[in-house]
């Protein structure tokens, strides 16, 4: 394609050279940017619908910077589980002390492990016609369109919060932490920090709320006050 358009004068917008020694991974796999998006009717159930708990664990806090080092997800469907997927990914980023100690996730753990440009378009292709949702989402949507951007892709996917749900039902407990939550449900968490083991204990959060305060909500239109 790019060399049909040799001549073009949008050659240089669809496919602008890279500078010597400023070429990223983003650059070196995709200059046409391409959207992908999901949009669910305001009628479809969350309860019977299909939806994804995901998680990432990352190099640290700042989207731009950082990377994403492990994403795990599980899908439910009537909120049973029915598929999931769990990936270790490999960065060229030095982890710092705080993060080894907080995942248990080590530089040797990586090794060999594929790149997010692997990972990623697997996850879009898992998380396909469900309705994302995370603990504090806003930093896990960060950090996943921050990566999706990276290679090329726009990503524009429904995510709710089930902190945000947890702030508004839940306004007794102290904080709204997963920890907190979590013995206020009386679940134990498998491996704290890790991707699996927090959508574990998100799930029966999520459950938790949902077969309580949360009762009424059932559609996907009851659900955008924890959207993000």
């Amino acid at each position: 394609m790019s060399a049909q358009l040799g001549y073009s004068m949008f050659q240089d917008v669809l496919f602008p050279e890279a500078e010597s020694g400023s070429e990223t991974d983003a650059d070196a796999v995709l200059h046409l940017r391409r959207l992908k998006r999901y949009v669910p009717a305001p009628e479809v159930s969350v309860r019977r619908g299909s939806i994804v708990v995901f998680d990432l664990e990352t190099t640290g806090l700042d989207a731009n910077a950082d990377r994403i080092i492990e994403i795990g997800a599980i899908k439910l469907n009537a909120l049973g589980q029915v598929d999931q997927f769990s990936f270790l990914v490999h960065t060229d980023i030095e982890l710092t002390d705080d993060i080894i100690k907080l995942t248990g996730i080590s530089p040797d753990m990586l090794v060999g492990q594929p790149a997010i440009a692997q990972v990623l378009p697997e996850f879009l292709a898992f998380i396909e016609g469900s309705i994302l949702v995370a603990h504090n989402a806003e930093f896990d949507m960060s950090m996943l369109k921050a990566a999706c951007s990276r290679l090329g892709i726009d990503l524009e996917w429904p995510c709710f919060c089930t902190l945000k749900m947890a702030r508004q039902l839940l306004p007794e407990l102290e904080n709204k932490k997963l920890d907190t939550l979590a013995a206020h449900y009386g679940l134990s968490f498998e491996a704290r920090h890790r991707a699996i083991g927090d959508i574990k204990v998100t799930i029966g959060v999520l459950g938790g709320m949902l077969s309580g305060e949360g009762a009424t909500l059932s559609q996907w239109s009851h659900f955008q006050p924890y959207v993000v």
